[in-house]
């Protein structure tokens, strides 16, 4: 055991620890959200890019398209 968790169980007791170790485990959850939100925002950009790119492509294609 670590001394932080000794003072705190001492501290608090039980209830306390217990308490504790909720608020860590969703503060910890919340960074890893944080971090997939920001790596599916990254995506989302490239997939935005991409299907743009696309779309000019294919209308370039049709007839009477923007490059005719």
């Amino acid at each position: 055991m670590t001394p932080e968790l000794i003072a705190a169980f001492g501290q608090f007791g039980p209830l306390g620890l217990m308490i504790g170790y909720l608020v860590w485990r969703e503060s910890k959850e919340r960074a890893a959200a944080t971090q997939r939100d920001l790596a599916q925002a990254e995506a989302n950009k490239e997939l935005a890019g991409a299907l743009s790119a696309l779309t000019v492509t294919i209308q370039n294609m049709l007839p009477g398209g923007r490059a005719r």
